[in-house]
């Protein structure tokens, strides 16, 4: 049946409702209630759009990866989340590219889906899933530095001491610590193109750079790579946002599906199960318990200050 037919029935049935129980038998007002009742069930997944997709559809993604690993977490999120909720994720994956073109990638539709720390801008240029995909630990950042010195941090208690030893931070274009590390008032260098070069800046003692900032799990995923930097010990700086799924243009019609998904992988303890598997089997080493949290304030509450 077209979806042209079934609203012509709808609109016949609510056209006969006024005569129908006043004019005719009882039972043939029961017959009108059944077909009444039949023409909502007919039309519902046309009102409801792209919500509606039926159990066991078909859901291609194209996903980036990355040369470290790490995508594997957020990948299986999101295609154990979809499994779970009746759908049947095709995913094709993306040979790993620097950070900026796969936002790039994700603007021509050339990928599905990035995962990435939320900002008003990534919030702004595309849709978004309303999910915090870390349970807040891409939240705590940590400093990778050169080997040999840790004493310039041993005294650090607060962002004041920060501050006042003049280590200037690395951080990337566009990502949110950009943000926090001018709110702060803290020293930072904002790098465009390719950032993980601020590695080799921070290895060759370049002065305009002295730690980069990395969230925990992609410190200790990273280290091992990069011979004669450390992980600062003592320090982890805290934030308000996590990451989130960010979707091509394109695709702007999965978001309330991939919503729903990664909700109830929420609720049936899903994404728990994948964050203990992936995740945090990594941070033991950091020992995040004995560490000196530092809070960040958030640029959304200059007017509170």
């Amino acid at each position: 049946m077209t979806r042209s037919t079934i609203f012509s029935h709808f609109v016949d049935a609510r056209l006969q409702a006024k005569y129908t129980f006043r004019r005719t038998h009882p039972s043939d007002a029961m017959a009108f209630v059944r077909r009444f009742l039949c023409c909502l069930l007919l039309i519902t997944p046309f009102a409801y759009g792209p919500q509606a997709r039926a159990a066991g559809e078909v859901i291609d993604l194209r996903l980036p990866t990355l040369s470290s690993g790490r995508h594997v977490y957020y990948v299986k999120l999101l295609e154990e989340s979809l499994k779970a909720a009746g759908y049947v994720p095709r995913i094709t994956l993306i040979d790993p590219m620097p950070q900026p073109r796969i936002w790039h990638a994700l603007a021509a539709g050339q990928i599905s889906a990035v995962w990435g720390v939320q900002t008003e801008t990534r919030d702004r240029d595309f849709p978004s899933i309303a999910n915090a995909l870390t349970s807040g630990i891409i939240a705590q950042r940590v400093f990778v530095i050169h080997a040999g010195t840790e004493s310039a941090y041993a005294d650090v208690n607060t962002l004041a001491d920060l501050r006042a030893t003049g280590k200037i931070g690395g951080v990337g274009e566009g990502w949110y610590d950009a943000e926090l590390w001018q709110f702060n008032r803290l020293p930072v260098l904002i790098k465009s193109g390719d950032w993980q070069a601020m590695y080799r800046m921070v290895g060759n003692g370049d002065r305009n750079v002295d730690y980069v900032v990395r969230g925990v799990n992609e410190a200790v995923d990273e280290i091992s790579a990069l011979p004669g930097l450390v992980i600062e010990p003592n320090l982890v700086l805290v934030h308000d946002r996590d990451m989130r799924f960010y979707l091509s243009p394109a695709n702007a019609a999965l978001a309330p599906i991939i919503e729903d998904a990664l909700a109830r992988a929420d609720r049936n303890g899903l994404k728990r199960r994948l964050i203990a598997q992936y995740i945090l089997p990594t941070l033991a080493p950091l020992k995040l318990d004995k560490r000196r949290r530092l809070l960040l304030t958030p640029p959304a509450s200059a007017s509170q200050r």
